[in-house]
């Protein structure tokens, strides 16, 4: 589990202000806090914090004396210079389940050599107490050829009783296609006809 640390941030002092002087702004929020909690971070920490995490990490919150397991809801990002914008975490309570997305990773994909490798989908939202979170899941894909397929229902996570899959189980994750011929292969060269054989004659 990484280890972020932040500080309580002051209301009064606008994000945008924050962020111009290389600070990142986030929340904490869950069942086990009186209220959400306003944070801080420096954009140095953070940037070498999602080197290594993501959406659905599960990360240990340093603020002040404070220590908090939380799971990384959210990251917001500007929309033209996908700057880092705001975090938002959720706090894990033991017992309590809590909704998570895993992403799906595919690995060995330079081993297919027969066909075009298509993922459809990128993560997989589910449903489980703090100890069965999943942050990712690997794909591997190099035994795969044309018109293989891979369904969520495939996947271990989904035959885990302990975790609640929220996307259709005939959902389809990652599949390989034949090949496209072009036109020039599939009509060939042109023949000879028995005209021209004669004219060269």
């Amino acid at each position: 589990m990484s280890i972020l640390v932040g500080e309580k941030r002051d209301l009064n002092i606008r994000a945008k202000h924050l962020r111009n002087e290389g600070i990142i702004p986030g929340v904490l929020y869950g069942k086990s806090l009186d209220e959400s909690i306003s944070l801080q971070f420096p954009q140095k920490e953070v940037l070498a914090f999602l080197k290594f995490n993501s959406k659905g990490s599960i990360v240990e919150l340093q603020v002040g004396e404070e220590r908090h397991a939380a799971l990384l809801k959210e990251i917001t990002y500007t929309p033209v210079t996908r700057n880092i914008e705001h975090l938002s975490f959720q706090t894990l309570v033991k017992g309590e389940k809590v909704s998570n997305t895993a992403a799906i990773v595919l690995i060995n994909r330079e081993e297919v050599k027969e066909g075009v490798i298509q993922q459809t989908l990128s993560e997989i939202s589910y449903r489980a107490l703090p100890s069965e979170l999943i942050e990712r899941i690997e794909i591997d894909v190099k035994d795969m050829k044309p018109g293989d397929s891979i369904l969520v229902s495939d996947l271990d996570i989904a035959k885990n009783e302990a975790i609640e899959i929220r996307n259709p189980l005939d959902s389809l994750i990652v599949s390989v296609l034949e090949p496209k011929v072009s036109v020039d292969e599939e009509i060939g060269e042109p023949e000879e006809s028995e005209g021209d054989n004669q004219e060269q004659a």
